[in-house]
C-alpha cells in the first residue's frame, strides 16, 4: 500500500514502510532541534499523529493536517534537515545503503512541499535549515 505527503496537486509518494521510517526520523530530528516550547509541542503533535492517525495508506495532506503557518515553517526546516542527517549518516541504519537516496529525496521533497505551503502566504520566506544557513555562509560570505 502507498502513502504520500501532499500539498495541493504536488506529492511525494512513499510506501507505508518508507512513510513510517520517514516520520520516525523527522520526529527524532524535530525533538533534537526544537528551539522553543511551541516547537516541542509540534513534535509532540507529530508523534501523536504518528501513533493515532497515520495508518497504512494514510499519509499527510499539509493544508489539512498542518494548517498553522508557524508549524509549517517548523516542519519545512525539520524535513530538510532530516534529509541532511540521512546524507551525513547521522540518522538511520547505514549498514546497508539501498534506502538512503530514496529517503533523502522523500525528506527533501516533503520539506519543499512545506516550503511551498508557507510561501503561499509569505513569498519571500526561506527555511532556516542547515543547508540554507551553510549556503548563506559559503556563497554570501556571511558570518555563521
Amino acid at each position: 500500500m502507498a502513502s504520500q505527503i501532499a500539498y495541493k496537486d504536488k506529492e511525494v509518494p512513499t510506501n507505508n514502510m518508507q512513510f513510517s521510517s520517514l516520520i520516525d526520523f523527522v520526529i527524532q530530528v524535530g525533538r533534537t532541534t526544537a528551539r522553543t516550547p511551541d516547537e516541542e509541542r509540534y513534535v509532540d503533535r507529530m508523534n501523536q499523529l504518528n501513533e493515532t492517525e497515520f495508518w497504512p495508506g494514510r499519509g499527510i495532506q499539509i493544508e489539512d493536517d498542518f494548517p498553522d503557518i508557524e508549524e509549517q515553517k517548523f516542519w519545512a526546516r525539520v524535513f530538510l534537515d532530516t534529509a541532511r542527517e540521512i546524507f551525513e549518516r547521522r540518522i538511520g541504519i547505514h549498514e546497508h545503503s539501498f534506502w538512503q537516496a530514496q529517503r533523502i529525496w522523500q525528506a527533501y521533497g516533503a520539506g519543499q512541499l512545506f516550503v511551498d505551503a508557507v510561501r503561499d502566504s509569505d513569498r519571500r520566506w526561506l527555511p532556516d535549515s542547515r543547508d540554507y544557513r551553510e549556503f548563506d555562509i559559503v556563497v554570501n560570505k556571511r558570518d555563521p
